[in-house]
């Protein structure tokens, strides 16, 4: 077997929170994350985003920087880059050769691997800093075994409650376990009740807590489209106002904004007719592409290919997608816990006709079959369409 698919064999052990098994493992490849210059970024959504953005500026400041991102559209390679580059297979290769053994004494998970791979990787490489994104929570996430220049949290919502809570207070204390002491820690504009677990748990931590408060230092023209990049963009400037010991003149932070680029982010594939990919997967996200989807005013008809994993809550945003979308297709993709593609249908409302195709290539073909010049349509869901889209756009998702 070789390391690609070893590592993809390893992800059927599941999401095991806790870092005792990371401390393992980076005590076997001599701990790379001790001394590991990190800006660690924490959240529900723009999480992803905001790590591109600040790392596309530090690259352009000629910084090596190293990025570490979940999920993958594609290949595993691309939740680990130096300068925008996917981590190659040769460089997996070794780091599985030499840490097989002990990945399966420690039975260490997928994610806890990866950490430690994109640790062991970056100070291989001797990267300036890496930005570091969470995959799931903060308290007993593999990645809040760094030691971070500074946190960063995105706005917070209701997702993946079933691990992390039921309710946003509950989410927030999860989120918050990110925290250091003595570590600057820069939040989003939050919900009230999210502002108030995040200020207790700071105190209680002796973390510096300060919370983006909409001055715009710069005037946003970023790259990534759609409002709700406004927001990430704001937030990545704020930590990089922040960050000591790094030069980040005016003219490299607009040259940095300007060439961006986040795979599956309010991405146009083509236009005449108009299709956008966009891996928005719970509620909260699926709304701000709406409102982003709206901007282009499509005066034919909208057609939606939806794909979702299981446990997803988008009950109460179904009006909105059936007021938006005259055609919707649904599907699923493989990987780890899909909503098949008929509960995924019975979402909607039994008059709104739905249609139900389980192959999402051959949905997403169908849908694109069914444009006129003036249509549109939105590809939206699970990181699981990446393979689709690829194959039927003829893209790479490899470099940023």
């Amino acid at each position: 077997m070789n390391s690609i698919n070893y590592l993809v064999s390893i992800e059927s052990r599941g999401i095991k929170l806790g870092l005792e098994r990371t401390k393992s493992m980076m005590k076997a490849c001599n701990n790379p994350h001790l001394g590991l210059p990190v800006i660690q970024v924490v959240g529900t959504n723009g999480k992803g985003s905001v790590c591109a953005i600040i790392a596309n500026i530090l690259k352009t400041a000629n910084y090596k920087t190293g990025l570490f991102t979940s999920p993958h559209l594609v290949h595993v390679n691309e939740r680990i880059r130096i300068n925008g580059e996917s981590i190659t297979d040769k460089e997996i290769d070794n780091f599985i050769q030499t840490y097989k053994l002990d990945i399966e004494k420690i039975k260490a998970t997928f994610f806890e691997t990866m950490t430690s791979l994109a640790c062991w990787y970056f100070k291989k490489q001797n990267v300036d800093i890496a930005i570091m994104e969470t995959g799931l929570g903060g308290r007993l996430d593999s990645a809040s075994i760094c030691e971070p220049l500074i946190t960063v949290i995105t706005p917070l919502s209701l997702d993946h409650m079933e691990i992390l809570g039921e309710t946003l207070r509950e989410i927030a204390v999860e989120k918050a376990g990110a925290m250091k002491k003595n570590v600057l820690c820069l939040s989003a504009h939050q919900k009230s009740e999210v502002t108030e677990t995040l200020q207790l748990e700071a105190a209680q931590k002796g973390t510096p807590l300060h919370f983006l408060n909409g001055r715009k230092k710069f005037e946003v023209n970023v790259n990534i489209p759609g409002k709700k990049q406004e927001e990430n963009t704001n937030l990545a400037l704020l930590a990089l106002d922040h960050l000591n010991g790094f030069n980040i003149p005016a003219s490299v932070i607009r040259k940095g904004l300007k060439t961006v680029k986040w795979h599956g982010r309010n991405q146009i594939l083509q236009k005449n007719p108009l299709v956008i990919f966009d891996v928005a997967h719970n509620a909260e996200g699926l709304l701000c592409f709406l409102d982003y989807y709206q901007t282009f005013r499509v005066s034919g008809k909208s057609t939606l290919v939806l794909a979702l994993n299981s446990r997803k809550r988008i009950k109460d945003i179904v009006p909105n997608l059936e007021d938006t979308f005259k055609h919707i297709i649904c599907t699923e993709t493989a990987g780890r816990n899909p909503m098949p593609a008929n509960i995924l249908g019975a979402h909607f409302s039994s008059e709104y006709p739905i249609e139900i195709i389980i192959d999402s290539t051959v949905a997403i073909r169908k849908g694109l079959d069914s444009l006129s010049f003036n249509d549109g349509m939105a590809i939206l869901g699970t990181h699981g369409l990446g393979p689709a889209i690829m194959e039927i756009f003829k893209i790479s998702f490899d470099s940023l």
